[in-house]
């Protein structure tokens, strides 16, 4: 999978032709699956044209009210890499680019080698967002996902980002096309949460863990002390060095074992061991 930062000039010079999911992409949930699908669908009807997406690597409203990712671009791209795409058009939004104009992103992706197109049912883009699914379908051959809902909900970001908040991570699962994830760096099995992220609610979780390419399985703390970035702790079975302090480890969450509301509560206990131990021999 090859990765181009994309500000709607660029000439990529792919000289091939190519199928294109339209979106933002801050999270990567089973609503949006519903497009991956079609463009999945259309490689394999035409296997000569190559599968690309776009994909910010901040939200927009990032500029206006400083509001943190619900997801990091890698863990992101991981999830682009596993479901077989070729480019990934990776944008990572200003002021300058929300002011391109609907015909200048149109002429760009005719540049690129665009000639299908698959988006949403509300897609829209350009400055002001003047560009809509009608104009799109001017120049291109567009394919437009239905939305999907669960208990008559629409299955979308702000949702995802609302159960990051309640430490829902059974739900964030079954709503996301991988587990929900995050990376950053352990000293002395202490860690800070990525300060661009939306913070997960504090509490205990039962995680599975990469680090240099081996997985370990145990339990994250996410701590309740605002003042303290390092009030983070992991625990995990059968690790027998301590990681540098260099090296990037990726955690994935699988459910929450408690919340924590009050200080005496901010720790992992035995307890909380042993109910992990439990979930991974079930």
């Amino acid at each position: 999978m090859k990765i181009f930062e994309w500000s709607f000039s660029e000439n990529f010079e792919l000289n091939e032709e190519i199928t294109i999911v339209l979106g933002t992409f801050e999270t990567l949930h089973l609503g949006h699956y519903e497009l991956i699908k079609i463009a999945q669908d259309l490689k394999n009807t035409y296997p000569q044209q190559k599968l690309a997406i776009m994909l910010f690597s901040n939200s927009y409203k990032n500029l206006f009210n400083n509001e943190k990712k619900a997801l990091q671009t890698k863990i992101r791209l991981f999830t682009l890499f596993n479901l077989s795409f070729d480019y990934v058009f990776l944008v990572d939004i200003n002021k300058d680019k929300l002011a391109t104009s609907h015909a200048d992103f149109v002429q760009n992706l005719k540049l690129n080698g665009i000639k299908n197109v698959v988006c949403g049912p509300d897609f829209k883009f350009g400055f002001r967002k003047l560009g809509d699914i009608d104009y799109l379908k001017k120049y291109f051959n567009v394919y437009v996902a239905n939305e999907r809902k669960i208990q008559k909900q629409k299955i979308s970001t702000s949702l995802i980002r609302e159960l990051i908040m309640e430490g829902k991570i059974n739900a964030i699962n079954n709503l996301m096309i991988e587990k929900y994830a995050f990376i950053t760096n352990l000293e002395k099995f202490k860690f800070k949460f990525p300060n661009n992220l939306l913070k997960l609610k504090s509490g205990i979780y039962i995680v599975n863990c990469v680090i240099a390419d081996i997985e370990y399985h145990g339990l994250i703390k996410i701590g309740n002390n605002l003042e303290d970035e390092m009030d983070n702790e992991i625990y995990l079975f059968d690790l027998q060095l301590i990681p540098s302090k260099y090296e990037e480890v990726f955690i994935e969450l699988e459910e929450a074992i408690r919340f924590i509301n009050f200080n005496h509560e901010n720790m992992i206990t035995e307890f909380d061991i042993e109910v992990t131990k439990k979930w991974f021999l079930k």
